[in-house]
């Protein structure tokens, strides 16, 4: 899959240019919405998760920088015995046989799983069913984890593939918290946009916001103007392993409305008196 033809960009877009496509794609895509496609909509998650990060996108578009074909052995890297992960590829026995060997412990391989998960199971944590082909179990997954969070169930991996007392591996989680159409998240900030007159921005006052996470009303200050973004604290995502939740960030944005003739004429009135 190519990820800048997923997006639509070209391989010299900007960082703007990416985020521009990926939000409309991902509205055009999204399975919630009629006519919404999951597969196309998982693709263009994951093209957008590596073309917005600099270091990943480094990676795409030069995987032959830096790369060594010995680091990784379906896709487990053992960092205790460095010199074990260069003969893991002629071989899982022969690894196993050459760590043992050299002191290190004998276990089954880790397993690295992918789990997806929605921005409101993000929010409210979940209780999510984990299949890693051998059987299957239940996890609770933490309120306000952060997309990329690497989770370790241990002794749930593979087992030895020789020595069949010797203790299974682990199981690596990746959770991805999948991209919402309607908000955007930055840690555990979540970003909005507020649709006023020019009038309400104007004059301010209380109004209300409504989120598919949740609801609540905020004051707008008298004075405010068009573009103008608001913090409205602790009314973000849950920080995660915290009990503290992060901010609101409300961007205002002007309604275009249509003014009758004795608004104008009233308009022009406090205009003149002004000047």
């Amino acid at each position: 899959m190519n990820y800048y033809e997923t997006l639509n960009v070209s391989k010299n877009a900007t960082p703007e240019e990416i985020k521009k496509s990926y939000r409309k794609l991902v509205k055009e895509h999204h399975p919630d919405k009629t006519g919404g496609d999951d597969t196309q909509f998982k693709k263009i998650s994951e093209a957008y998760e590596t073309l917005s990060d600099p270091v990943r996108k480094e990676q795409y578009d030069n995987p032959s920088r830096g790369h060594n074909p010995f680091n990784n052995f379906n896709g487990y890297q053992d960092t205790s015995n460095p010199f074990a992960n260069a003969f893991r590829g002629f071989g899982g026995d022969f690894a196993d046989m050459f760590n043992q060997s050299f002191g290190g412990e004998a276990r089954g391989s880790d397993v690295r799983v992918m789990l997806n998960i929605t921005l409101e199971e993000s929010y409210d944590g979940s209780r999510k069913y984990i299949d890693v082909g051998t059987g299957g179990f239940n996890i609770n997954i933490p309120r306000g984890i952060l997309n990329g969070t690497k989770l370790k169930i241990p002794g749930r991996g593979a087992s030895h593939p020789v020595n069949s007392s010797a203790p299974p591996g682990d199981i690596i989680l990746i959770v991805n918290v999948l991209p919402d159409p309607e908000l955007i998240v930055n840690g555990s900030d979540i970003y909005v946009d507020l649709n006023l007159s020019w009038i309400d921005i104007l004059l301010g006052g209380e109004f209300e916001i409504r989120t598919k996470l949740k609801t609540i009303k905020i004051k707008v200050p008298q004075g405010s103007h068009e573009s103008q973004l608001l913090r409205v604290v602790g009314q973000g995502m849950p920080i995660y392993n915290s009990e503290g939740f992060g901010n609101l960030m409300v961007k205002l944005r002007t309604l275009h409305i249509t003014l009758t003739e004795n608004e104008i004429e009233l308009l022009k009135k406090i205009k003149n008196q002004n000047e």
